[in-house]
């Protein structure tokens, strides 16, 4: 990124917002390489060329928007689950938030999702950028907080982490491109019944 965004004025970075916000509807629906500026700055209002004034190029526009993004959502969910009194509480609240967070914005699901992993040249050049590194760390700590708590038996907190999200993730993604005729929250519910209870008979 160009600038740091503590010295931009309240009308730089309103316009910074609104360019962020654009990338991320146009990446989710014409995909990294089909994507122009052009087509960016078109729909966040402004000229072709105020856009290089806040970012490298297209590449750098779409890591900013991941990192930001990624960072917004994880904040708001952090915000609200504190407000939970066990562990527990606030490990199935995770499922409830991120179904609501993310069923809210289709287009930030089809984002997240899907853009970057069908970008393998992107990871050839920056193999050691993840983007949901702190999210997943997110929920592998709810996981042992939940684990410390007694709530759950013992498990490796990884593995679990992976489960999750790997789930929730495809779940989502399927829902957000594949028009799949089933309630998100009704199979949200029936995820979360299976990981905490488990499949064993009895």
């Amino acid at each position: 990124m160009k600038e740091n965004k503590k010295n931009l004025s309240g009308k730089q970075l309103s316009k910074r917002n609104a360019i962020i916000k654009a990338a991320i509807d146009v990446f989710s629906h014409k995909g990294f390489h089909k994507a122009k500026i052009s087509h960016i700055a078109k729909l966040a209002k402004v000229a072709d060329g105020t856009i290089y004034l806040y970012f490298n190029n297209k590449e750098n526009l779409l890591v900013s928007a991941f990192d930001e993004l990624t960072e917004n959502i994880l904040n708001e969910m952090k915000n609200t689950i504190n407000y939970e009194k066990t562990a527990l509480d606030r490990l199935l609240k995770f499922f409830d938030l991120h179904v609501e967070m993310f069923t809210k914005q289709p287009a930030v699901v089809r984002f997240l999702a899907i853009e970057l992993r069908q970008s393998p040249d992107f990871y050839e050049q920056h193999p050691s950028y993840n983007p949901l590194k702190e999210y997943i760390t997110f929920i592998e700590k709810l996981i042992i907080d939940t684990i410390t708590e007694n709530s759950i038996r013992v498990v490796d907190p990884k593995a679990l982490t992976l489960i999750i999200f790997g789930t929730m993730d495809f779940l989502l993604a399927e829902w957000s491109t594949k028009n799949q005729p089933f309630s998100l929250v009704e199979m949200k519910e029936k995820i979360v019944d299976i990981i905490h209870w488990g499949i064993r008979k009895g």
